[in-house]
């Protein structure tokens, strides 16, 4: 076969010889059949015996023609793709039968690299019909090591021709990058010295640009590295190479020089041992003088400690240094170390005492006396916190909370921004199950909330944080339950700001609300109202509505040009959300019908947020209630919470509690601990609540005869409020009256008295009997018997019982109730010849005149 296939080439060979100008279609034809002829032939082994010498020189004079014909020619100059790629073929096929000894002459070898090294240029071209037959000249090129002979024939331009094409037509193919790889180890192996300047093309594409769209040149580089630090050799050249760039940097080609620790970085992600011996090094450079030299350095060995945690084991003098670097006194440089501190720490979160060390240094920052550092320390922070919440720090999370408190407006707003996204990731948690309810992340609403106290920021007024509240603290798609827990285990952790801040929020809501309201029906009224009267009332009503966006100027504009909207749709909708109490209908509400509208009238956005119920609902009193009546553990803490959270909404939005009865009911019956409250939920809200006599009378009236002082107040309230006929308060008067006779619970008593006085209309026959029993029974009382009253004095602490009767006598029943009993207290005091603030009552003297 051989024989056959050695004569066939010889032939065409000659035939090609004795042509002076073939064509195309002969030269593909002819060479076509060449090459595969050439395939079919065996590499002969190295000739040792005089036999084999014989038959390798009978195999070289057969070859000789078609070589001979390949050089002189003219071929390897063609102009043509396909005629190229058929003489590349059967080039490289006679560089493998005839290895190791070169096919051609050496004067020849540059123009024959050059045909290669143009072929290797169309590899750019992945779907020409010629890239397999391509790909397969690269791949005999890398098995043969025949590119070296470039170097030995002093044609390194070729060489870095040859580098750069790779590195501009590789794509990501495993066969292309496994060979250009091979080929480009091959001449680095020989290039002696021209291995910088080779090592220089391969570090350039390694740290290609932003915007370079060839990834795969990166990843060839990468490969060449690889295989470097593989090979020992080469692996002390590529660490002598980078070495030198810390103590010289003059050594790197010009292009690299602003790249080198880009480079380290990069060497470091695919071949980390070659900078074992670079790292001691870094120390110099993390303390120089020069700022930029110190940044690149902290970038570089941040990365080392990130990619590898035991380098700062191994390297301790490095990480010490390192760390030094947070509280450099340069601004740049400790922003840089708090960047480096956050991939180090996401890549060790749990790195023992290294990553201690590291938060350490990033709770100090959170305290640095420049703002700047301060906020990055607080992203940086607050991106610990997202990688994993469970890891989190309680220490540094208290700290980064604390911002919020800055004394630089521009780090609370950060802060804000930052640990709400916090805030809402630890939300989504809890609600898929993979974490708990932890106060220290609860402590963070808390918190924002207390930053409506700061008087030198607008953004942080009552009117902005409302759509914090509102938009911006709960994931979107969070279920109400879910809402209404971390609601309840605020309230539980810091109760007074909490509560005082929230109260100021939905009170200016209630208000807005309100004057909304009569905006809108005013606008009905417009034909009958004068045109010049209703424009004097629409701009007073819209300055006032004004007031409560966060820029009431710009808000003022919006209303009017609200005024002008022909479009009734959007005032009914307006109409709509005033009355809806339903969280989930008024999102529902806002997402579904009127987006487009919203797209058309920008402004409308935060004015249909603040129509509507979107900080609470009814479902949110629903699910208070409903954790009040399942409460198993008894936390008492939690209970109160809920309790003090049902208040804080029923006081401005009353109407949220109605249909809500048999839940009232039912935590009544169960005797909770926080009944006491829901009972003044009662005395506020009742007016929308629809009780049968029968299931809450009883209860109260308890309440009003044997509670305490407190209980009386708002069980009578509660009877007032739920608006039971004037038989019951007239059965209830009576009942009281005789247990004051009988001096029975006296204090409470008198406080049921003073609720419901006003609403029993023979009240002023008693006036007289009242005033006489006050008179002798208590202003001139000046001992108590043993037994009496004792039952409900209890809540009034460090007093003496007669003077608590007194002060409850008055202050606490009388001069809230009814103008008669205030008289009725004057004509006592006067006729005692006692002073009104002897017995506890503080009131205008222009007012005691008038009732005297």
């Amino acid at each position: 076969m051989d024989e056959s296939s050695l004569q066939l080439v010889s032939e065409i060979g000659r035939h090609l010889a004795q042509r002076t100008r073939p064509n195309k279609d002969f030269i593909v034809k002819s060479l076509g059949k060449a090459a595969n002829a050439l395939s079919q032939i065996k590499q002969s082994p190295q000739p040792r015996t005089a036999k084999e010498l014989q038959a390798a020189k009978k195999q070289e004079d057969a070859l000789k023609p078609l070589s001979n014909a390949v050089v002189c020619g003219g071929m390897l100059q063609h102009a043509d793709k396909e005629v190229r790629l058929v003489v590349a073929t059967c080039v490289t096929e006679l560089f493998r039968l005839m290895a190791p000894e070169p096919p051609f002459e050496d004067k020849h070898l540059r123009d024959v690299f050059k045909l290669i090294i143009n072929l290797f240029e169309d590899l750019a071209d992945t779907a020409s019909p010629f890239f397999s037959k391509r790909v397969k000249v690269l791949e005999i090129m890398a098995q043969l090591k025949c590119c070296v002979l470039m170097l030995e024939n002093n044609c390194l331009d070729l060489v870095l021709e040859m580098f750069n094409i790779f590195f501009s037509v590789v794509r990501d193919e495993q066969l292309l990058t496994s060979a250009m790889t091979s080929i480009m180890i091959n001449i680095l192996y020989d290039s002696e010295e021209a291995f910088q300047q080779l090592l220089g093309v391969v570090l350039q594409n390694l740290v290609k640009q932003k915007g370079d769209a060839n990834f795969a040149a990166e990843n060839l580089a990468a490969s060449v590295i690889k295989t470097c630090a593989q090979e020992d050799e080469l692996n002390l050249l590529v660490c002598g190479f980078l070495a030198s760039c810390i103590h010289d940097r003059d050594a790197m080609g010009s292009a690299l020089k602003q790249y080198y620790y880009e480079i380290f970085s990069k060497v470091f992600d695919c071949a980390p041992e070659m900078l074992v011996s670079v790292i001691p090094s870094l120390i110099k450079e993390l303390s120089a003088d020069e700022v930029d030299v110190q940044i690149k350095a902290i970038n570089l060995v941040g990365k080392l400690f990130a990619l590898q945690h035991r380098v700062a084991q191994n390297y301790p003098l490095l990480f010490m240094e390192f760390l030094k670097r947070f509280s450099d006194k340069s601004v740049d440089v400790k922003i840089s170390a708090l960047q480096c501190a956050k991939v180090f720490y996401l890549a060790n979160p749990c790195d023992g005492t290294e990553s201690c060390d590291i938060m350490t240094c990033v709770e100090d920052r959170l305290l640095d006396s420049d703002e700047q550092v301060r906020k990055q320390a607080v992203f940086v922070a607050c991106d610990i916190f997202s990688s994993n919440l469970k890891l989190v720090s309680s220490k540094l999370l208290s700290q980064a909370t604390e911002r919020l408190r800055d004394i630089k407006i521009t780090v609370r707003k950060s802060a804000l921004q930052k640990l709400i996204r916090v805030y809402r990731d630890y939300c989504k948690k809890c609600y898929e199950g993979s974490m708990e309810i932890s106060n220290h992340f609860e402590e963070i609403p808390c918190k924002i909330m207390r930053l409506s106290y700061d008087k030198d920021c607008k953004e942080f007024r009552f009117q902005n944080l409302e759509f914090v509240l509102s938009d911006d603290l709960f994931p979107e798609d969070l279920p109400i339950e879910e809402r209404t827990n971390h609601w309840i285990h605020m309230f539980s952790l810091s109760r007074f700001p909490l509560e005082k801040a929230l109260d100021i929020i939905l009170v200016q809501k209630r208000r807005f609300q309100n004057e909304m309201k009569n905006y809108l029906t005013m606008r009905k009224k417009m034909k009958e109202i004068c045109l010049e009267e209703m424009q004097k009332k629409i701009d007073s009503m819209f300055t006032k509505l004004a007031a409560f966006f966060p820029d009431s100027h710009k808000a003022e504009e919006c209303l009017h040009k609200l005024n002008q909207i022909k479009d009734n749709s959007v005032f009914n909708l307006l109409e709509q959300l005033l009355e809806e109490q339903d969280f989930t209908m008024i999102g529902q509400t806002m997402k579904d019908k009127h987006l487009v509208m919203i797209g058309d009238y920008e402004f409308l956005r935060p004015l249909f947020s603040k129509c509507s119920s979107n900080i609470f609902g009814s479902e949110h009193v629903k699910c208070i209630l409903d954790y009040l009546t399942n409460n198993e553990n008894g936390n008492r803490n939690l209970e109160d919470s809920s309790a003090n959270l049902l208040l804080a909404i029923v006081r401005y939005f009353p109407s949220m509690v109605k249909g809500l009865e048999k839940q009232f009911l039912l935590l009544l019956e169960q005797k909770s601990p926080v009944n006491d409250k829901l009972i003044e939920v009662i005395a506020k809200a009742g007016c929308h609540m629809s009780f049968n006599h029968s299931d809450i009378y009883p209860f109260l009236r308890r309440l009003c005869l044997d509670g305490t002082r407190r209980q009386a107040k708002f069980a009578g309230s509660a009877i007032v409020a739920l608006r039971f006929e004037q038989s019951v308060f007239r059965e209830l008067y009576e009942e009281l009256i005789d247990s004051l006779y009988s001096e029975r619970n006296v204090p409470t008593i008198l406080q049921s008295l003073g609720c419901i006085t006003q609403y029993v209309s023979n009240f002023e026959t008693r006036v007289e009997e009242i005033t006489s029993y006050i008179f002798q029974k208590i202003i001139q009382m000046e001992h108590l018997d043993d037994g009496h009253y004792v039952t409900s004095l209890g809540d009034t602490a460090q007093c003496s019982e007669f003077c608590q009767l007194k002060i409850t006598t008055t202050s606490f029943i009388v001069v809230e109730s009814h103008p008669l009993m205030l008289l009725l207290i004057v004509d006592v005091a006067i006729a005692t010849n006692t002073t009104i603030a002897a017995v506890g009552i503080a009131v205008d003297t222009t007012l005691v005149t008038a009732f005297c």
